[in-house]
């Protein structure tokens, strides 16, 4: 039957037979593009930038270091003292006289923070002096009289222990000790012809007083010690008669002091 069909006629019903070309796909998907970033409105003030970093804060020092500030504690003092002298012995006047003590003193203990242990040297010149009437040998059995001064002097160096209690600006101290004492007497009297004595003899010492601290390392004090002769030799007159002239002392000083 196909083979009768007219070949136009056939051509056309094979290209019906023949399936229909597949459609295009779907176009792809548009790709993502990111949003353009929104302007800031007109007028609006920029966020303001964030503060530069501050550096952290340099660590504390240690306690060693801190405590290395803090000033060490005195151990040494030099002073120099000046007051009254009393004789409380001896033949011989004036009993009243005056005292001049420098001294250097040094701290080898701290007890509890309160009590200094320490050695002090100390100098002490010591004199005692009276306006007296001598008679001048004119001669020819003539006497001129005059004023002249009779003098007795000291000249004492002394090691002592000290003890001071530290209580603030007031220090209370005690001290004793030993040393030796050069004494020399001078008068052209005739009652004490030949007028002219020297002694030196061992000393003891005992002392006492009271230091407050006005300003940086500076003290002031009153200080009362005793000088003690060991040894207290009558010295012989042109007459005969036998004296003590040296003896025995008290002197009430003040004092002003500096600690380092």
């Amino acid at each position: 039957m196909l083979a009768t069909l007219p070949i136009p006629i056939l051509l056309a019903l094979l290209a019906q037979a023949e399936p229909a070309p597949a459609e295009p796909s779907a176009q792809p998907q548009a790709e993502a593009t990111p949003a353009p970033a929104a302007e800031p409105a007109a007028g609006a003030e920029p966020a303001p930038e964030p503060p530069p970093a501050t550096p952290a804060p340099p660590e504390p020092e240690p306690q060693q270091a801190q405590a290395g500030l803090s000033q060490p504690e005195p151990r040494m003092m030099f002073g120099f003292c000046a007051g009254a002298d009393f004789q409380l012995s001896g033949d011989v006047s004036p009993k009243v006289g005056y005292s001049i003590s420098p001294l250097f003193q040094y701290d080898y203990l701290r007890l509890a923070d309160r009590l200094a242990l320490g050695l002090r040297a100390e100098f002490t010149f010591d004199r005692f002096q009276k306006l007296v009437t001598a008679q001048a040998d004119m001669g020819g059995g003539q006497f001129q009289s005059y004023r002249t001064t009779r003098s007795l002097t000291y000249f004492d160096f002394a090691l002592l222990a000290t003890a001071t209690l530290h209580l603030g600006r007031v220090q209370p101290w005690a001290a004793a000790g030993a040393g030796l004492a050069l004494g020399n007497f001078d008068s052209a009297e005739a009652a004490y012809q030949p007028g002219d004595f020297r002694t030196t003899s061992p000393l003891v010492l005992g002392a006492g007083g009271l230091d407050v601290a006005v300003g940086r390392g500076a003290l002031v004090g009153l200080h009362v010690e005793y000088r003690g002769l060991l040894a207290q030799p009558s010295s012989l007159l042109a007459s005969g008669q036998r004296i003590n002239v040296f003896g025995d002392r008290l002197s009430v000083q003040a004092g002003l002091l500096y600690q380092f």
